[in-house]
C-alpha cells in the first residue's frame, strides 16, 4: 500500500468511525423511545433494556455504516478541496482514478462485511432480542400486580384486578357479554392468569342463565404480548425471505414488505461502493469552480440519501412501488450522479 492510499484511508476511517458512532447512538435512542414506555409499563427492568439495546446494535451498525461512510467521504474530500490538496494531486499528475481506488476498496470491504452481518448476526440478534422482551414481559408483569388494573384475555374478556398481596392477586372479575367470572384468588406465570375459587355466571340477553362454582381456571392474557418490530421480515435470513416471497406470490398475495426487505439486504451494503464514486466525482467536479461543499452541504447530501432510502422502503413495503426499485432506487440515483460528476469533473 502506497503512502497516498494510507493517508486517504487513515483520514476516511477516522471520520467513518466517529460518524458511525453517532449514527448508532441515534439509532439506539430511537429504539429506546420506541419500546421504553411499553417495557416499563409491563415490568421490564433496566438490565432488560440494556440487553435489548445490545441485541439491536448489530442492526444499527449494518444500517448506519453506509450513511456514515457517505458522510466521512464527503467531509474528507471537501476538506481536501478547501486545503487545495486535491489540486496538488492533480498538479503532480495523479489522476482522479488514483484517488477513487482506495475509497472503492474500502467501500467494498464495508459492503462485504455489511452483507455478511446482515445475513447472519443481525437476524439472529433481532430474534434473540424479541425472545428476551417476550420472556421479561411474561415473567415480570409489574402492571398486572397493581390494584384496579384491567387486561384482556385471548377471548376478548376484560379482567379486573381488585386486590394485590405480594405476588398474589384477589377479587378478580372477568367480564364479557355472555358471562361473568368472580374469583377470590389468582396468580400469574408464563402469560397465564390462574384463578382459584370462584363463580361463573352465564347470561342470555340481560338475564342470568347458569350459576356454577369452579375450583381452578386459566386465562391467557392478550395484553401481555409485545411486538416491538413492525417488520418481522428483518429477522429472516435471505433463504427464508425468498421462500416467504414465493409462498405469498403463489397465494396471490402482494409480498411488498418481504420482497423489499430481501432486495435491501443487497442494496444497503452495496451503497458504500456507490458513495465512493459519488463523493470523489462531486469533489473533483466542484474543484473545477473552486467551490466546496462545507459541513452544511455534507449534512444535506447525507440526509437526502437517508430520506430517499426511508421513503423508498416505506413505499416498497406498502406495495406502492416495485420492491426492486424501492430497494435499489437511492443507489441508482447516487450512482448515476456520481458517474456523471466523475466523468465531467476536472482532470
Amino acid at each position: 500500500m502506497k503512502t497516498l492510499d494510507r493517508y486517504l484511508l487513515r483520514e476516511a476511517l477516522a471520520l467513518f468511525g466517529g460518524g458511525l458512532l453517532v449514527i448508532v447512538l441515534l439509532f439506539l435512542a430511537g429504539a429506546v423511545y420506541e419500546v421504553l414506555a411499553p417495557l416499563v409499563a409491563k415490568g421490564a427492568d433496566p438490565y432488560t433494556l440494556l440487553l435489548y439495546l445490545l441485541y439491536r446494535t448489530p442492526e444499527a451498525v449494518v444500517r448506519g455504516a453506509p450513511v456514515a461512510y457517505l458522510f466521512a467521504l464527503l467531509f474528507l474530500l471537501s476538506r481536501l478541496a478547501e486545503d487545495s490538496e486535491l489540486k496538488a494531486l492533480l498538479a503532480l499528475g495523479i489522476p482522479r482514478e488514483r484517488v477513487l481506488f482506495p475509497f472503492l476498496a474500502l467501500g467494498g470491504v464495508l459492503a462485504l462485511l455489511g452483507f455478511l452481518l446482515g445475513e447472519s448476526l443481525v437476524p439472529k440478534a433481532l430474534a434473540q432480542g424479541q425472545d428476551l422482551l417476550r420472556r421479561q414481559v411474561l415473567e415480570r408483569p409489574r402492571a398486572l400486580l397493581s390494584p384496579g388494573t384491567s387486561f384482556q384475555d385471548a377471548k376478548g374478556r376484560v379482567v379486573y384486578v381488585g386486590e394485590v398481596a405480594g405476588d398474589r392477586i384477589g377479587k378478580l372479575r372477568v367480564l364479557s357479554r355472555e358471562e361473568v367470572l368472580l374469583a377470590e384468588r389468582g396468580s400469574f406465570g408464563g402469560g397465564v392468569l390462574r384463578v382459584e375459587g370462584g363463580l361463573r355466571i352465564t347470561y342470555e340477553g340481560d338475564r342470568p342463565r347458569t350459576l356454577t362454582r369452579f375450583q381452578q381456571g386459566e386465562l391467557v392474557l392478550k395484553d401481555l404480548t409485545f411486538e416491538p418490530w413492525q417488520n418481522p421480515a428483518n429477522r429472516m435470513t435471505l433463504r427464508e425471505l425468498k421462500q416467504e416471497v414465493e409462498r405469498l406470490k403463489a397465494m396471490g398475495v402482494k409480498a411488498g414488505l418481504e420482497a423489499t426487505t430481501y432486495y435491501r439486504r443487497f442494496a444497503e451494503p452495496a451503497a458504500s461502493l456507490v458513495f465512493a464514486l459519488f463523493a470523489v466525482g462531486l469533489a473533483f467536479y466542484l474543484l473545477g469552480g473552486s467551490r466546496s461543499l462545507g459541513l452544511v452541504g455534507v449534512a444535506v447530501l447525507t440526509f437526502f440519501y437517508y430520506a430517499t432510502w426511508s421513503v423508498g422502503r416505506i413505499m416498497g413495503e406498502q406495495n406502492a412501488l416495485d420492491p426492486l426499485l424501492a430497494a435499489w432506487g437511492p443507489n441508482l440515483v447516487y450512482g448515476a450522479l456520481g458517474l456523471f460528476l466523475f466523468l465531467g469533473g476536472r482532470r
